[in-house]
């Protein structure tokens, strides 16, 4: 299936299912607005002709409009055909919805609205996705999902919207694929009749894809690059930090040593002690401490 980014909303030509939202939802702004559609904005959101859906409604397959006046029950019995007529018989579709709701023009009996059973099928199509298992059992789930909040008017018919609705996904998701391999149909078809053309094609797609990659890889080169940078930079300013920390505490401990020995070893002025043997001051001299830091000086 399609992701949900991707997938048009059933039975409509150009609406695309969000996330989240009723299928329906968009179609019941579109009516608040206008009062009800015209036979063309049907065409406009379904992608039938006019004469098409008027022979549906002709036939019985749809309710008569009123006024001219597509309303909900409309358009969604519209909506719910078309999404199904690739795949399941036109007259096996009406007798489908005829097991759900009965006639078109006697709604006594219906067991739910049909835009609520539209919004029931968008809802499991969307779930569909992130189902691997396309057995019965997995569409039976996403069909348990998708109604868990119907309450019919008899028990038997939830039986009925459960059997019902699990005929339209499967109808639905025929369509999907039968419309996949039509696509790829097609291309192989074009292929046959233009090798040279297609060859080149191919070529020239393998290159913008091998660039694509490339620009892809520079880009994540650079960011790993710019984030050793950072971090490298960061390092080296610790680095420094520490280095700079120790080099003040050997300061202190060396000064520190100084004075232990002049404690120890007191001399005079005058005496020789105060100088080495090429005349210079000691480290005890009064130009040594003067040099010293001011919380080392002596009184």
């Amino acid at each position: 299936m399609e992701s949900t980014k991707e997938k048009l909303l059933p039975g409509t030509a150009t609406t695309h299912i969000v996330h989240g939202e009723k299928g329906f939802g968009k179609i019941e702004m579109l009516l608040k607005a206008t009062g009800g559609l015209s036979l063309s904005q049907v065409c406009a959101v379904t992608g039938l002709e006019g004469s098409t859906i008027q022979n549906w409604v002709k036939r019985g397959w749809v309710a008569h409009p009123k006024g001219k006046r597509y309303e909900e029950i409309h358009i969604a019995r519209v909506l719910i055909i078309n999404a199904l007529k690739e795949c399941i018989k036109l007259e096996n579709i009406a007798q489908l919805m005829t097991y759900v709701n009965g006639t078109t023009e006697d709604n006594s009996d219906e067991i739910i609205k049909e835009n609520d059973l539209y919004n029931y099928l968008c809802s499991a199509l969307q779930r569909l996705g992130q189902v691997d298992d396309l057995s019965q059992g997995g569409v039976e789930s996403l069909v348990e999902t998708a109604i868990k909040d119907y309450e019919g008017p008899t028990p038997y018919a939830r039986v009925r919207i459960r059997k019902a609705l699990t005929v339209m996904i499967y109808a639905c998701v025929c369509t999907d694929v039968k419309r996949r391999t039509e696509a790829m149909m097609q291309q192989v078809l074009h292929e046959l009749k233009n090798p040279d053309s297609i060859m080149e094609e191919n070529l020239t797609s393998g290159i913008n894809a091998v660039e694509k990659q490339e620009a892809e890889i520079s880009k994540a080169e650079a960011k790993d690059t710019k984030t050793e940078s950072k971090t490298s930079s960061e390092e080296t300013r610790k680095t420094i930090a520490q280095a700079l920390r120790e080099w003040d505490l050997n300061r202190v401990e060396s000064i520190l040593n100084e004075d232990g020995e002049e404690d120890e070893t007191p001399a005079s002025a005058d005496s020789p002690a105060n100088t080495d043997g090429g005349g210079q001051q000691s480290a005890g001299s009064p130009e040594k401490s003067a040099q010293k830091p001011w919380y080392f000086r002596r009184n």
